[in-house]
């Protein structure tokens, strides 16, 4: 790395994490990295376990510039026909260059490129799940035009050398976003206004820890049937339909 990529290279590392929040994150994240790996479109879309399938939730994307949302939003809607959909899943965090994993034929025969990123005259993109602690917290991607030409190995190099201090960064912001919250309406007050037993009240605090089943399991020592029970149950009586929905409570 040259003396002026490695100072650039620092620089991107401290402004992300000085950000104190989720809200100063995302943008501050997108704004750096282009530093180090210009791109004409990204996205950062968050993701959350669903209690009962388990399965990854996608929420609102937030992306560079931000008339890119409509897209990345149609890509969410259809994620189930992504050559990528495993990433959401992945605990460990992952860097995939789609030039680098298939033919440029493969690609742009591809329902996203063909369907989705076509009129963008988008011919790359660089993909990361961000995960920490053996949990998938969403997902970032890159996307480059044929006046931009294609990622490169280096530029590769760089995100994952940057992923442990995305990781982190964004771990960090969730963690302070969970323990500040509740303040507008505390959880006693949740209770109260959804009419919640002392151990839905319990479940629901520990899942604004973003406790997954398994952990939430192993706190509590009840069966995985009981468990579900009484997720279904907080559905119910918040008038949510998921998990996501149900984890905005937290700030409202």
């Amino acid at each position: 790395m040259e003396k002026n990529d490695f100072l650039l290279y620092n620089e991107v590392i401290y402004r992300i994490h000085a950000c104190q929040t989720m809200e100063e994150l995302k943008p501050a994240l997108l704004a750096q990295i282009k530093l180090l790996i210009p791109y004409t479109y990204a996205s950062l879309i968050p993701i959350a376990e669903d209690p009962e399938s388990q399965e990854a939730v996608h929420g609102e994307p937030f992306c560079k510039p931000r008339q890119f949302e409509s897209v990345e939003k149609q890509w969410v809607e259809q994620i189930d026909q992504s050559y990528t959909l495993w990433l959401s899943h992945a605990v460990e965090s992952m860097v995939v260059r789609d030039s680098e994993v298939m033919s440029d034929s493969g690609r742009f025969s591809a329902w996203s490129y063909r369907d989705l990123y076509s009129p963008y005259n988008i011919i790359d993109c660089v993909q990361m799940n961000i995960a920490y602690g053996n949990r998938v917290m969403g997902r970032l991607a890159l996307y480059r035009t044929k006046a931009d030409g294609l990622f490169t190995e280096r530029e590769d190099f760089y995100l994952r050398s940057l992923a442990n201090h995305i990781n982190l960064a964004y771990w960090t912001c969730r963690q302070k976003m969970t323990a500040t919250a509740t303040e507008g309406r505390s959880l006693a007050q949740l209770g109260r206004d959804f009419g919640l037993t002392r151990r839905e009240e319990e479940i629901l605090g520990l899942i604004f820890q973003d406790m997954n089943n398994n952990e939430l399991l192993e706190k509590l020592s009840i069966s995985k049937n009981t468990l579900l029970k009484h997720l279904q149950n907080l559905y119910r009586k918040c008038g949510v339909s998921s998990r996501w929905d149900l984890l905005k409570l937290r700030s409202e």
